[in-house]
């Protein structure tokens, strides 16, 4: 209770000028613990232990808000040179409703606009145009460190941006075009380098170019009725000047009970076109896959797929298939060629008791593999056994044990034990108003 009151009132200083309304405050708390043995030498294990706590809080006042959602890790010794971390993935202000047909972030957000994706510390809008038909979007920041912490001081090298236009005004159909552009500093060091005719190694300072990329994309969706839906998706590298992607998709009802599944994927190596792997050979990769999904019994779902995957001058084939129902699901996948030889059968399950209060998953995983011809055959296997308890509805805690062998691990068993608390609460710091 008291670090919920401690993040409330953060959280409010943001919101303490807005009007005399009150502030709807809602979040979740999670504390986490993960454990496992690892083998330093052979025959000699050490247990090792993790601790992490995760805090999402959001506090309203009328349209305006305070969004942050931040993790804290730490080891249970500090002999990876680590004594703890804190990442703040996102922190931002929010106006929503704007004019009843817009919205405006600032601060450390999520992108999800199409070919732009990613988080960045900028600016973000959004506006609702003929009757919320169309949706325009547009973003702009620095891209945000790897480690998620500090706040990068050089725009210049690290800045994306971009934009999307969706619209839905033709029936039952979406239709979307975006375009991002994004350049990342990269890290510079120290190497050797033959600066003579001697052929002396000596020390060399590099400093790369930021990496860049800058991507368009189209996708399209049409839904004809309940009998099919239709997905189409192309992305165009300006920089490179190739395609990246192309991928449709088509599922047809045939029947109530039966569907009919098909997709088509052509995609290159995602590679930054300063990246130094720009300048090597980009192979692309064809995939085609069709399936069978039949509706056996309102419980009980079964499906089959078979897939062929296209390289320069090889390909793999890939089948699976499966039962599903509302408590368990039993698959089993297989594949040869390129890609190597491989088999999966794959178990898992939950229930449900006591009015939900409790539900224990189970779950048996094995498969077994070869990566040439050549190669001996592999198998491994995992279990895994945990449950749910949710004695309250704003408590719940979990625990899952894993226990996996493999070529490289003869016993290996991990544990993690998580508890989330989730909190909601009216108040009114500012107006005066007593709350209810």
């Amino acid at each position: 209770m008291i670090v919920q009151r401690l993040a409330c009132g953060v959280a409010l200083l943001a919101l303490g000028a807005g009007g005399a309304t009150a502030q709807l405050v809602n979040g979740r708390l999670t504390t986490s613990f993960y454990t496992f043995e690892r083998f330093d030498t052979v025959g000699t294990s050490r247990t090792y232990a993790r601790a992490f706590q995760a805090i999402q809080l959001s506090a309203a006042q009328g349209d305006i808000s305070l969004n942050t959602y931040f993790l804290g890790a730490m080891n249970g010794t500090n002999e990876f040179g680590d004594n703890g971390r804190v990442r703040f993935y996102n922190l931002y202000l929010r106006w929503a409703n704007i004019a009843n047909m817009g919205e405006f972030s600032l601060g450390r957000q999520a992108v999800y606009a199409g070919a732009g994706n990613g988080s960045i510390d900028g600016l973000a809008a959004r506006v609702r145009l003929l009757e919320n038909s169309v949706t325009v979007q547009g973003y702009g920041g620095s891209v945000v460190k790897e480690e998620f912490t500090g706040v990068r001081s050089n725009w210049h090298d690290n800045l994306s941006y971009g934009g999307q236009i969706v619209t839905t005004a033709l029936p039952d159909a979406r239709c979307a075009v975006s375009y991002m552009h994004r350049k990342e500093e990269t890290d510079p060091y120290w190497t050797l380098r033959s600066r003579d005719t001697t052929f002396t190694p000596l020390p060399y300072y590099i400093t790369p170019l930021p990496s860049e990329e800058e991507v368009g994309s189209v996708d399209v969706s049409y839904a004809y009725g309940n009998t099919a839906t239709v997905y189409g998706r192309y992305d165009y590298d300006f920089l490179a000047k190739n395609t990246m992607r192309g991928q449709g998709a088509v599922r047809v009802n045939a029947t109530p009970a039966l569907a009919v599944t098909g997709e088509f994927i052509y995609r290159k190596p995602h590679v930054s076109f300063n990246s130094i792997f720009a300048a090597f050979t980009q192979n692309s990769v064809t995939e085609v896959e069709g399936g069978l999904e039949y509706q056996w019994t309102p419980l009980f779902r079964v499906f089959g797929k078979l897939g062929s995957v296209s390289y320069t001058d090889d390909n793999s084939l890939r089948w699976s298939g499966g039962i599903f129902c509302n408590y368990a699901t039993i698959s089993y996948a297989g594949g040869k060629g390129y890609a190597g030889k491989f088999q999966s059968f794959n178990i898992q399950g939950s229930y449900p008791l006591f009015d939900r209060m409790v539900v224990p998953t189970a779950g048996v995983s094995w498969v077994s593999y070869k990566l040439s011809m050549e190669t001996p055959r592999q198998e491994a296997l995992a279990i895994l056994a945990g449950a749910t308890v949710r004695p309250v509805k704003q408590f719940s805690f979990d625990v899952q044990g894993q226990w996996m062998r493999n070529k490289l691990y003869n016993s290996d068993m991990r544990l993690q034990v998580r508890l989330m608390y989730w909190f909601a609460e009216r108040l009114s710091l500012f107006s005066g108003e007593v709350k209810p």
